[in-house]
């Protein structure tokens, strides 16, 4: 478990859009001759649609996630479609690979069976959705007090607002437990698996 307790941070806004571009402005603010703040290296971005579908992109707890509910295509599914066209497509030569490849994606993706869906998370996404409505989007960050400090401060007035709690350590168990299977993120910010 970490050294320090952390906090769990949800900024939301009204819009699907808003929390990118109020992030964006945050991060902008700072001089360009100064290095980048930590804390810009540790959210998490959703975008919660009308029709209730979430997209999950960034950092959550140290793990990288990009889950994108409204995706219906499996990228499995296109794999082997598009691997069973090329090999058709051999018989007709260069060309015929080509559109064997591509028609053999799109039938492969239209195809799959659901067991193809891509893993997710699916407890934390589910709470995700309880603090997020539709037709909205969030920050969201896990993180030790001092760095959930750094981001409220940065977003200003809007993020006062928050959602701001303190996680116990069984709280931050389930959460470590639920993003398991997400590739890591060094203190760069740069994805590790």
């Amino acid at each position: 478990m970490n050294a320090a307790p952390r906090e769990l941070a949800v900024i939301r806004f009204a819009g699907e859009t808003t929390a990118v571009e109020r992030y964006a402005q945050a991060r902008d603010a700072v001089p360009r001759t100064a290095s980048t703040p930590p804390w810009t290296r540790d959210v998490g971005f959703v975008e919660r649609h009308h029709n209730g579908r979430l997209l999950l992109r960034g950092t959550f707890a140290g793990h990288y996630l990009d889950i994108d509910e409204g995706d219906l295509v499996s990228r499995r599914g296109v794999g082997k479609g598009a691997a069973a066209g090329g090999l058709i497509g051999v018989l007709a030569g260069p060309p015929g690979i080509a559109v064997g490849l591509v028609l053999g994606g799109l039938v492969g993706s239209h195809l799959a069976t659901p067991d193809e869906v891509e893993a997710e998370p699916e407890a934390f996404v589910a709470r995700v959705k309880e603090a997020v409505p539709p037709s909205s989007s969030a920050i969201v960050m896990i993180a030790p007090a001092a760095r959930v400090d750094e981001m409220v401060g940065a977003l200003g007035a809007e993020a006062a607002r928050s959602l701001r709690r303190p996680l116990t350590d069984e709280e931050s168990a389930a959460i470590e437990s639920s993003l398991a299977d997400a590739p890591t993120t060094g203190s760069d910010g740069e994805r590790r698996r």
